[in-house]
Protein backbone atom coordinates (compact mmCIF):
# COMPACT_ATOMS: atom_id res chain seq x y z
CA UNK A 1 0.00 0.00 0.00
CA UNK A 2 2.89 2.24 0.79
CA UNK A 3 4.44 1.80 -2.04
CA UNK A 4 1.54 2.08 -4.36
CA UNK A 5 1.27 5.84 -2.65
CA UNK A 6 5.13 6.89 -3.44
CA UNK A 7 4.89 5.87 -6.91
CA UNK A 8 1.05 7.68 -7.44
CA UNK A 9 2.99 10.38 -6.05
CA UNK A 10 5.81 10.26 -7.89
CA UNK A 11 3.62 10.45 -11.22
CA UNK A 12 1.70 13.18 -9.98
CA UNK A 13 2.36 17.04 -11.72
CA UNK A 14 3.50 19.89 -9.84
CA UNK A 15 1.37 22.65 -9.37
CA UNK A 16 3.95 25.28 -8.57
CA UNK A 17 7.38 26.70 -10.15
CA UNK A 18 10.12 27.28 -7.89
CA UNK A 19 13.35 29.24 -8.02
CA UNK A 20 15.30 25.85 -10.13
CA UNK A 21 12.78 26.46 -12.64
CA UNK A 22 12.95 30.49 -12.45
CA UNK A 23 17.26 29.81 -12.82
CA UNK A 24 16.45 26.92 -15.81
CA UNK A 25 14.34 28.96 -18.11
CA UNK A 26 16.10 32.41 -17.62
CA UNK A 27 19.10 30.52 -18.82
CA UNK A 28 17.29 29.40 -21.55
CA UNK A 29 15.51 32.62 -21.99
CA UNK A 30 18.70 34.19 -22.39
CA UNK A 31 20.56 31.84 -24.55
CA UNK A 32 17.93 31.31 -27.00
CA UNK A 33 17.55 34.86 -28.94
CA UNK A 34 20.93 34.72 -29.14
CA UNK A 35 21.44 31.55 -30.78
CA UNK A 36 18.83 32.50 -33.03
CA UNK A 37 20.43 35.79 -33.55
CA UNK A 38 23.67 33.77 -35.10
CA UNK A 39 21.43 31.36 -37.10
CA UNK A 40 19.74 34.34 -38.92
CA UNK A 41 22.69 36.10 -39.34
CA UNK A 42 24.70 33.44 -41.16
CA UNK A 43 21.28 33.18 -43.04
CA UNK A 44 20.81 36.72 -43.87
CA UNK A 45 24.91 36.28 -45.23
CA UNK A 46 23.91 33.05 -47.22
CA UNK A 47 21.33 35.13 -49.18
CA UNK A 48 23.55 38.21 -49.18
CA UNK A 49 26.23 36.33 -50.83
CA UNK A 50 23.79 33.79 -53.12
CA UNK A 51 22.08 36.97 -54.56
CA UNK A 52 25.30 38.99 -54.50
CA UNK A 53 23.82 41.90 -52.34
CA UNK A 54 24.79 44.13 -49.11
CA UNK A 55 23.69 41.89 -46.01
CA UNK A 56 21.61 44.86 -44.84
CA UNK A 57 19.26 44.49 -47.77
CA UNK A 58 18.23 41.12 -46.53
CA UNK A 59 17.85 41.95 -43.27
CA UNK A 60 15.99 45.27 -44.34
CA UNK A 61 13.27 43.00 -45.99
CA UNK A 62 9.76 43.12 -44.05
CA UNK A 63 9.41 39.49 -44.29
CA UNK A 64 12.52 38.41 -43.30
CA UNK A 65 12.42 40.70 -39.91
CA UNK A 66 9.03 39.13 -39.59
CA UNK A 67 10.09 35.16 -39.49
CA UNK A 68 12.71 36.18 -37.21
CA UNK A 69 10.44 37.61 -35.10
CA UNK A 70 7.85 34.63 -35.31
CA UNK A 71 10.52 32.64 -34.72
CA UNK A 72 11.51 34.42 -31.57
CA UNK A 73 8.05 33.93 -30.32
CA UNK A 74 7.35 30.41 -31.31
CA UNK A 75 11.35 29.15 -29.76
CA UNK A 76 9.18 30.71 -26.28
CA UNK A 77 6.93 28.88 -26.62
CA UNK A 78 8.07 25.31 -27.34
CA UNK A 79 10.39 26.48 -24.25
CA UNK A 80 7.37 26.85 -21.65
CA UNK A 81 6.04 23.18 -23.72
CA UNK A 82 8.55 21.26 -23.87
CA UNK A 83 10.23 22.55 -20.02
CA UNK A 84 6.86 21.78 -18.40
CA UNK A 85 5.96 18.21 -19.79
CA UNK A 86 9.93 17.15 -18.86
CA UNK A 87 9.64 18.16 -15.12
CA UNK A 88 6.20 17.41 -14.98
CA UNK A 89 4.63 21.16 -14.41
CA UNK A 90 1.02 21.55 -14.79
CA UNK A 91 0.74 23.85 -17.16
CA UNK A 92 -1.61 26.32 -15.73
CA UNK A 93 1.34 26.96 -12.63
CA UNK A 94 1.59 30.15 -14.43
CA UNK A 95 -1.75 31.24 -13.10
CA UNK A 96 -3.66 32.16 -15.99
CA UNK A 97 -6.76 33.49 -14.74
CA UNK A 98 -9.55 35.01 -17.60
CA UNK A 99 -12.41 35.56 -15.04
CA UNK A 100 -11.78 38.83 -14.03
CA UNK A 101 -14.19 41.69 -13.27
CA UNK A 102 -14.59 44.21 -15.94
CA UNK A 103 -13.76 47.46 -13.84
CA UNK A 104 -10.46 45.09 -12.95
CA UNK A 105 -9.66 45.04 -16.94
CA UNK A 106 -10.23 48.33 -17.66
CA UNK A 107 -8.12 49.35 -14.20
CA UNK A 108 -4.89 46.74 -16.33
CA UNK A 109 -5.83 48.54 -19.49
CA UNK A 110 -5.21 52.15 -17.89
CA UNK A 111 -2.27 50.86 -15.93
CA UNK A 112 -1.16 49.57 -19.82
CA UNK A 113 -1.44 53.48 -21.48
CA UNK A 114 -0.12 55.61 -18.21
CA UNK A 115 3.09 53.23 -17.70
CA UNK A 116 3.88 54.07 -21.67
CA UNK A 117 3.35 57.73 -21.20
CA UNK A 118 4.44 58.04 -17.78
CA UNK A 119 7.67 56.53 -18.53
CA UNK A 120 9.13 56.79 -22.25
CA UNK A 121 9.87 60.59 -21.51
CA UNK A 122 12.07 59.75 -18.73
CA UNK A 123 13.83 56.81 -21.07
CA UNK A 124 14.24 59.89 -23.25
CA UNK A 125 16.33 61.55 -20.73
CA UNK A 126 18.63 58.12 -20.30
CA UNK A 127 18.93 58.16 -23.90
CA UNK A 128 20.37 61.49 -24.19
CA UNK A 129 23.01 60.79 -21.58
CA UNK A 130 23.66 57.84 -23.25
CA UNK A 131 24.41 60.02 -26.08
CA UNK A 132 27.10 62.21 -23.90
CA UNK A 133 28.76 59.17 -23.10
CA UNK A 134 28.83 58.17 -26.66
CA UNK A 135 26.61 55.30 -26.65
CA UNK A 136 24.58 54.47 -30.21
CA UNK A 137 20.99 54.63 -29.85
CA UNK A 138 18.40 52.08 -31.47
CA UNK A 139 15.27 52.80 -32.60
CA UNK A 140 13.80 49.60 -32.60
CA UNK A 141 11.57 47.84 -29.66
CA UNK A 142 13.37 45.66 -27.35
CA UNK A 143 14.16 42.84 -29.51
CA UNK A 144 12.93 43.46 -32.20
CA UNK A 145 14.11 44.22 -36.26
CA UNK A 146 13.46 48.11 -36.64
CA UNK A 147 11.65 47.21 -39.80
CA UNK A 148 8.98 45.72 -37.78
CA UNK A 149 8.67 48.57 -35.23
CA UNK A 150 9.14 51.65 -37.19
CA UNK A 151 6.10 50.63 -40.10
CA UNK A 152 6.00 52.51 -43.01
CA UNK A 153 2.61 51.30 -44.34
CA UNK A 154 -0.91 49.80 -43.39
CA UNK A 155 0.17 46.53 -44.35
CA UNK A 156 3.76 46.62 -42.51
CA UNK A 157 1.66 48.29 -39.44
CA UNK A 158 -0.63 45.23 -39.04
CA UNK A 159 2.47 42.43 -39.45
CA UNK A 160 4.15 44.53 -36.82
CA UNK A 161 1.01 44.37 -34.77
CA UNK A 162 1.25 40.91 -34.88
CA UNK A 163 5.13 39.81 -34.97
CA UNK A 164 6.29 42.91 -32.47
CA UNK A 165 3.25 43.62 -30.49
CA UNK A 166 1.12 40.48 -29.98
CA UNK A 167 3.32 37.41 -30.16
CA UNK A 168 6.02 38.93 -27.48
CA UNK A 169 3.21 40.28 -24.75
CA UNK A 170 1.81 36.15 -25.21
CA UNK A 171 5.39 34.61 -25.35
CA UNK A 172 7.39 36.46 -23.17
CA UNK A 173 5.40 36.95 -20.38
CA UNK A 174 4.52 32.66 -20.38
CA UNK A 175 8.38 32.78 -19.38
CA UNK A 176 9.62 36.53 -17.10
CA UNK A 177 5.80 36.29 -15.50
CA UNK A 178 4.99 32.93 -15.69
CA UNK A 179 7.67 30.69 -15.04
CA UNK A 180 10.52 32.93 -13.56
CA UNK A 181 8.43 35.40 -11.25
CA UNK A 182 6.30 32.49 -10.05
CA UNK A 183 9.65 30.46 -9.23
CA UNK A 184 10.84 33.50 -7.29
CA UNK A 185 8.08 33.82 -5.26
CA UNK A 186 8.81 30.52 -4.11
CA UNK A 187 11.76 31.66 -2.93
CA UNK A 188 11.71 35.35 -2.05
CA UNK A 189 8.01 36.33 -1.39
CA UNK A 190 6.15 38.55 -3.79
CA UNK A 191 7.96 42.51 -3.39
CA UNK A 192 11.36 41.03 -3.42
CA UNK A 193 10.46 38.66 -7.09
CA UNK A 194 9.10 41.84 -8.76
CA UNK A 195 11.61 43.45 -8.93
CA UNK A 196 14.57 40.16 -8.98
CA UNK A 197 12.27 39.22 -11.84
CA UNK A 198 12.48 42.52 -13.54
CA UNK A 199 15.88 42.69 -13.02
CA UNK A 200 16.35 39.43 -15.07
CA UNK A 201 13.81 40.69 -17.55
CA UNK A 202 16.01 43.73 -18.08
CA UNK A 203 18.99 41.28 -18.75
CA UNK A 204 17.73 39.32 -21.01
CA UNK A 205 17.38 42.42 -23.43
CA UNK A 206 21.57 42.81 -23.59
CA UNK A 207 21.53 46.16 -24.36
CA UNK A 208 22.55 49.47 -21.95
CA UNK A 209 19.96 51.53 -23.35
CA UNK A 210 17.66 48.66 -22.93
CA UNK A 211 17.99 48.64 -18.87
CA UNK A 212 16.14 50.92 -17.54
CA UNK A 213 12.77 50.70 -19.38
CA UNK A 214 12.09 46.92 -19.45
CA UNK A 215 12.96 46.94 -15.28
CA UNK A 216 10.62 49.87 -14.57
CA UNK A 217 7.68 47.91 -17.13
CA UNK A 218 8.73 44.56 -15.98
CA UNK A 219 8.23 45.47 -11.84
CA UNK A 220 4.88 46.97 -13.35
CA UNK A 221 3.62 43.74 -14.88
CA UNK A 222 5.23 41.22 -12.23
CA UNK A 223 3.01 43.73 -9.49
CA UNK A 224 -0.06 43.71 -11.65
CA UNK A 225 0.38 39.52 -12.10
CA UNK A 226 0.36 39.70 -8.07
CA UNK A 227 -2.61 42.14 -7.50
CA UNK A 228 -4.96 40.14 -10.36
CA UNK A 229 -3.70 36.91 -9.74
CA UNK A 230 -3.72 36.15 -13.29
CA UNK A 231 -0.90 36.39 -15.86
CA UNK A 232 -3.66 37.86 -18.29
CA UNK A 233 -3.37 41.39 -16.53
CA UNK A 234 0.45 41.41 -17.26
CA UNK A 235 -0.40 40.31 -21.05
CA UNK A 236 -2.66 42.61 -21.66
CA UNK A 237 0.12 45.74 -20.05
CA UNK A 238 2.47 44.10 -22.60
CA UNK A 239 0.81 44.34 -25.72
CA UNK A 240 -0.83 47.82 -25.20
CA UNK A 241 2.90 49.14 -24.29
CA UNK A 242 4.13 47.69 -27.71
CA UNK A 243 0.92 48.70 -29.70
CA UNK A 244 1.09 52.36 -29.04
CA UNK A 245 5.01 52.42 -29.71
CA UNK A 246 3.57 50.73 -33.02
CA UNK A 247 1.55 52.86 -33.21
CA UNK A 248 2.50 56.02 -32.78
CA UNK A 249 5.37 55.25 -35.00
CA UNK A 250 3.60 54.52 -38.03
CA UNK A 251 1.46 57.63 -37.36
CA UNK A 252 4.79 59.89 -37.82
CA UNK A 253 5.75 57.74 -40.70
CA UNK A 254 2.52 58.17 -42.26
CA UNK A 255 1.10 62.02 -40.79
CA UNK A 256 4.06 63.24 -39.20
CA UNK A 257 2.38 63.47 -35.99
CA UNK A 258 4.79 62.90 -33.22
CA UNK A 259 4.30 62.79 -29.13
CA UNK A 260 7.94 63.15 -29.07
CA UNK A 261 9.43 66.48 -27.35
CA UNK A 262 12.16 68.64 -27.97
CA UNK A 263 15.71 68.32 -26.33
CA UNK A 264 14.93 71.21 -24.18
CA UNK A 265 15.48 71.74 -20.44
CA UNK A 266 11.49 71.99 -19.57
CA UNK A 267 11.56 68.18 -20.96
CA UNK A 268 13.98 66.87 -18.12
CA UNK A 269 11.32 68.32 -15.74
CA UNK A 270 8.05 66.96 -17.73
CA UNK A 271 9.81 63.65 -17.76
CA UNK A 272 10.13 63.40 -13.97
CA UNK A 273 6.93 64.92 -13.79
CA UNK A 274 5.26 62.37 -15.70
CA UNK A 275 7.42 59.50 -13.92
CA UNK A 276 6.19 60.56 -10.53
CA UNK A 277 2.48 61.08 -11.66
CA UNK A 278 2.73 57.05 -12.88
CA UNK A 279 4.18 56.09 -9.58
CA UNK A 280 1.74 58.46 -7.87
CA UNK A 281 -1.44 56.65 -9.81
CA UNK A 282 0.00 53.19 -8.91
CA UNK A 283 0.26 53.63 -5.61
CA UNK A 284 -3.24 54.85 -5.53
CA UNK A 285 -4.60 52.02 -7.43
CA UNK A 286 -2.68 49.81 -5.45
CA UNK A 287 -4.15 51.81 -2.49
CA UNK A 288 -7.62 52.14 -2.89
CA UNK A 289 -8.82 49.53 -5.24
CA UNK A 290 -6.79 46.35 -5.02
CA UNK A 291 -6.72 47.07 -1.58
CA UNK A 292 -10.68 45.47 -1.66
CA UNK A 293 -9.13 42.41 -4.35
CA UNK A 294 -7.98 39.46 -3.05
CA UNK A 295 -4.53 39.02 -4.13
CA UNK A 296 -2.38 36.07 -4.65
CA UNK A 297 0.02 34.53 -1.99
CA UNK A 298 2.81 32.18 -3.14
CA UNK A 299 3.59 29.88 -0.42
CA UNK A 300 7.67 29.96 0.39
CA UNK A 301 8.77 26.65 -0.25
CA UNK A 302 12.62 27.07 -0.98
CA UNK A 303 15.01 27.47 1.70
CA UNK A 304 18.03 27.79 -0.15
CA UNK A 305 18.72 29.87 -2.77
CA UNK A 306 18.80 27.78 -5.74
CA UNK A 307 22.18 27.76 -7.57
CA UNK A 308 20.89 28.20 -10.90
CA UNK A 309 19.70 31.78 -10.22
CA UNK A 310 23.22 32.63 -9.16
CA UNK A 311 24.51 30.66 -12.75
CA UNK A 312 21.76 32.95 -14.60
CA UNK A 313 22.79 36.34 -12.71
CA UNK A 314 26.56 35.18 -13.90
CA UNK A 315 25.82 34.48 -17.16
CA UNK A 316 23.55 37.39 -17.50
CA UNK A 317 25.75 40.11 -16.20
CA UNK A 318 28.71 38.96 -18.43
CA UNK A 319 26.74 38.35 -21.58
CA UNK A 320 25.76 42.23 -20.99
CA UNK A 321 29.30 43.59 -19.67
CA UNK A 322 30.38 41.83 -23.04
CA UNK A 323 27.81 43.04 -24.98
CA UNK A 324 27.80 46.82 -23.81
CA UNK A 325 31.60 46.99 -24.07
CA UNK A 326 31.37 45.17 -27.80
CA UNK A 327 28.85 48.14 -28.77
CA UNK A 328 30.80 51.11 -27.17
CA UNK A 329 33.81 49.47 -28.99
CA UNK A 330 31.92 49.30 -32.15
CA UNK A 331 30.68 52.79 -32.34
CA UNK A 332 34.39 54.10 -31.67
CA UNK A 333 35.68 52.56 -34.06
Amino acid sequence: MNTQKINTTTFEKRKFYNDDDSGRVFLFALLVPILLSILFTLIQNAIAGAQNVEPETISDNIWFSFAYGITCSAAYVILYLVYNKCYRIEYNAIGMKVKMKWHTYAIVIAIGVISLFGIQYFIGVVDNLLKLIGFPLEEALPGSPETLTNPQSLGTFFLAIFATALLPAITEELLFRGIIFQGLRSRFGDNSSIFISAAFFALMHQNLQQLVYPFILGSIMAWIVVRTGSLLSSMIVHFINNFLVILFSYLRNTTGFSIALPNAWWTYLVAFVLLAATAAIIYLIDRFYFKHQSATQAERTSQKTSKYIFIAIGVGVALYLFLTIFTFVSAMG
